[in-house]
């Protein structure tokens, strides 16, 4: 028989344990520490000691998992109409056992009595306060399709794919920036601009990106002293090390609507990515929504290459 309980500060150590006897898989980072998951995990402001279950099995810790919410509209607290189970893990002989779905059980239910309407499985923006550089990659990406006991998990609780994500990498190493006559005329019209550490604005992202080590590559247009286009990236650790490469994930691409199909976002790229390669980055991750076609495209002209796909899981609440 299990017990249940709610996260205790004496727990890490322990989770720490579990975690770092997970079998591989690319979007897991492993191994992890208690102080690595005091960073990504237990130290955020909007953390609950109720929403993070665990199992026990006399007195070794078998699974956990771990509920909780995303911003309101304001980005100034949290909304409780909708949560999500951000993990579910258990010991790797136990997933053949119903320990996981007790687990997920008890996530649900915790969430229900918050508030919530409807259940996810997996983070994902802007459900993604926690595990940033600890599963997925560049973003949270739901649940991978490479993460088969999570996917049957929830699967038998009726969750039902809503999107998908396509996780998309490319190697910068073979990077050779494009040359012709309309990346020649964006580059007379911008200066290319770096900002370190760039500013969050509101206190979720704070919250989730505060910490994380990022930096940020602008094209400001020349006459009009105007932003036209910005890239932040951040550097997926620890999950990068995992993979035994430095990896910068880019997060966030905007262009401005006028300046769209006319290269401006290829040369922002272009320049980000030698300037990147020059302080030891080695491969670029980013996802997109399957259903961004353009968004696809584009980045299959830069030579980016599908990896995986993320599941978005949602059903409602009971």
């Amino acid at each position: 028989m299990y017990s249940f309980r709610p996260f205790r500060n004496s727990d890490p150590p322990r989770i720490a344990q579990l975690w770092s006897c997970q079998p591989p898989q690319r979007g897991l980072a492993q191994p992890v520490s208690a102080s690595v998951l005091e960073l990504c995990l237990f130290s955020k402001q909007y953390f609950d000691p109720k929403g993070f279950i665990v199992a026990y099995d006399g007195d070794q810790l078998v699974g956990f998992a771990h509920a909780g919410f995303g911003p309101n509209n304001e980005f100034d607290d949290l909304d409780t109409s909708m949560g999500t189970t951000h993990m579910v893990m258990v010991q790797e002989d136990l997933w053949s056992t119903d320990l996981a779905d007790q687990l997920l059980e008890r996530s649900e239910a915790y969430l229900r009595e918050r508030g919530a309407k409807v259940l996810y499985g997996g983070g994902i923006n802007p459900l993604n306060g926690f595990y940033l550089g600890l599963y997925g990659g560049s973003e949270l990406p739901g649940i991978l399709l490479s993460d088969t006991n999570r996917r049957e998990l929830l699967a038998r609780h009726q969750y039902r794919e809503r999107g998908r994500v396509v996780v998309l990498q490319r190697d910068l190493v073979r990077f050779r920036p494009m040359v012709n006559r309309e990346q020649r005329k964006v580059a007379r019209e911008v200066n290319f601009e770096t900002l370190y550490s760039p500013v969050t604005h509101n206190w979720w992202t704070t919250s989730v990106y505060g910490s994380l080590e990022r930096i940020q590559f602008l094209l400001r247009r020349r006459r009009q002293d105007k932003v036209v286009a910005s890239a932040t990236f951040w550097d997926v650790e620890p999950l990068a090390s995992s993979w035994g490469l430095r990896v910068a994930g880019m997060f966030e691409l905007w262009v401005d609507d006028e300046c769209r199909r006319h290269g401006y976002g290829t040369y922002l790229l272009s320049e980000a990515f030698k300037e990147l390669h020059k302080r030891g980055i080695s491969m670029i991750e980013t996802q997109t929504m399957l259903t961004n076609a353009p968004a696809i495209e584009f980045y299959k002209k830069l030579g980016f290459a599908p990896i995986d796909h993320g599941l978005v899981y949602r059903r409602e609440a009971r």
